[in-house]
């Protein structure tokens, strides 16, 4: 299996051979160009320095005579270099090779025909009052051929060796250095996730950047651990005092039946049919939960009118409100003929829920507001839901209300199974939408609904008005 310090070192090793390939490459070329710009600028020194030497000894003898020239050039002539003169008509006049004349067939030996070589060679015409008399073909041995230039070369090689072999050494020790440490970091970071004692261990900073925010990562799934944690140990509290009390309670009866001391009549039935049907209703919340927040589940999205929907749940609730002396309304502020995609099925349980939650914490005498409306953000158009009903919610409860089984009330002695506003909020995430809950001053815009006079509860329901199952 690879490892991280593994890929890390290969990758080092990779870039470094392939830096010193490239250094090598380029060193090379520097080289070439740099033997080419000698030997021409050599070249063209020897060009100034034996034209003026010829053209003087042209004007001392009339003619371009090789025994002449010779002479005349024998002193700059050197083991280096060669020097071709030609006449007008490009026929060899003298050819000398390290200082000695050559015959045109020894020249022929090592360059070829003579005329080839002109015309790969350019040679420098020698004018003479504008006319020209001869040309000059001159040049220095190669670079290589000076031995101070070998000696040069060879000395910037091991030069440049020396330092590539200490660079490729100091890098892959530095590598080596590196990819351990980090190796280290993430070895220990692994083990430190993968610790059973995950929640209850501290975990420090690396000081590597994408390390730390792994570490960051971790904390807050620390923290999210111990969230679930604590909500599943709630969880099972809960859930075994929502079934043990109505459980205990049929037993009981069941029992005092048993023994003669309960009467076996209507009544008694009843109540037991009361405590069973409470025992359902939260088993199949809880299913209903679960199915409602698995990734499988889809919604049926529809066209659906809105004055539709504030018209069922008014229907729904107007003789509720009117037994518990709740003033109750609903209202739809939408164009006529406009509609939203949604659930119809899924949504009218969802507001149900929360409007039901609403009238269950009312008190006699309060309010209970229904408001459906529309608004724009930056998501596009959105159908805005809101339930007010007088009273407040403690701060510390508010981020808590759409978890499992909470109640507010913490001796658990209200109606309900407390999964009503994590449905309702399942839904909605359903939706693709948001659902909040805040508290409203007295005095304050109760968003939208005219300043209230008595403190209220406002939970609003976002959903996109083209929502995507």
């Amino acid at each position: 299996m690879k490892t991280v310090f593994g890929k890390i070192y290969l990758s080092q090793l990779i870039t470094t051979c392939s830096v010193m390939v490239l250094m090598a490459a380029l060193f090379s070329f520097a080289v070439s160009v740099s033997v080419s710009n000698w030997n021409v600028g050599k070249k063209g020194d020897l060009e100034s320095l034996l034209l003026p030497v010829i053209l003087k000894s042209y004007r001392l003898s009339g003619s371009l005579s090789p025994a002449d020239l010779e002479k005349a050039l024998q002193p700059y002539i050197t083991d280096s270099l060669y020097v071709y003169l030609f006449d007008s008509n490009r026929h060899p006049l003298l050819l000398l090779e390290q200082g000695k004349s050559r015959s045109v067939k020894d020249v022929e030996k090592n360059v070829g025909p003579i005329s080839s070589f002109l015309s790969l060679n350019k040679p420098v015409p020698i004018e003479e009052s504008g006319s020209v008399i001869g040309y000059l073909l001159v040049d220095s041995m190669d670079f290589f051929a000076y031995k101070a230039n070998q000696v040069f070369l060879s000395t910037m090689k091991k030069a440049v060796s020396a330092g590539a072999v200490a660079a490729v050494l100091l890098s892959l020790g530095l590598s080596l250095v590196t990819s351990w440490n980090i190796s280290r970091k993430s070895s220990e970071l692994a083990d430190t996730i993968a610790n059973p004692s995950l929640l209850e261990m501290d975990i420090n900073e690396t000081g590597i950047q994408e390390f730390d925010r792994i570490v960051k990562s971790v904390r807050g799934l620390q923290q999210r651990l111990k969230n679930e944690e604590e909500l599943r140990q709630q969880w099972m509290q809960d859930i075994s005092h929502d079934l043990r009390t109505p459980l205990t309670a049929v037993k009981m009866q069941v029992e005092g039946m048993n023994d003669g001391v309960l009467a076996a009549d209507k009544e008694r039935f009843a109540a037991l049919y009361s405590e069973l049907t409470h025992i359902e209703r939260l088993v199949c919340n809880l299913q209903d939960l679960s199915r409602f927040e698995s990734p499988e589940m889809k919604i049926s999205l529809q066209p659906v009118d809105p004055l539709e929907i504030t018209s069922d749940i008014r229907e729904r609730f107007s003789l509720f409100a009117e037994k518990k002396n709740i003033a109750f309304s609903c209202t739809a502020d939408r164009p006529d003929n406009t509609v939203f995609f949604c659930d119809p099925l899924l949504l009218q349980r969802c507001l149900s829920n929360i409007v039901q939650n609403a009238f269950q914490y009312t008190k006699e005498g309060g309010e209970v507001k229904f408001i459906l409306d529309r608004i724009e953000d930056e998501g596009g158009g959105k159908v805005r839901i809101r339930i007010l009903n007088t009273g407040s919610i403690p701060e510390i409860d508010l981020p808590k209300i759409f978890n499992r089984l909470y109640r507010g009330d913490r001796s658990r002695s209200t109606a309900g199974s407390g999964l009503g506003l994590s449905i309702a909020k399942a839904v909605v995430s359903l939706h693709h939408g948001s659902v909040s809950v805040r508290n409203i001053p007295p005095g304050e815009d109760g968003a939208g609904c005219n300043k209230t006079e008595t403190p209220m509860v406002c939970v609003s329901v976002l959903i996109p008005e083209s929502a995507v199952s």
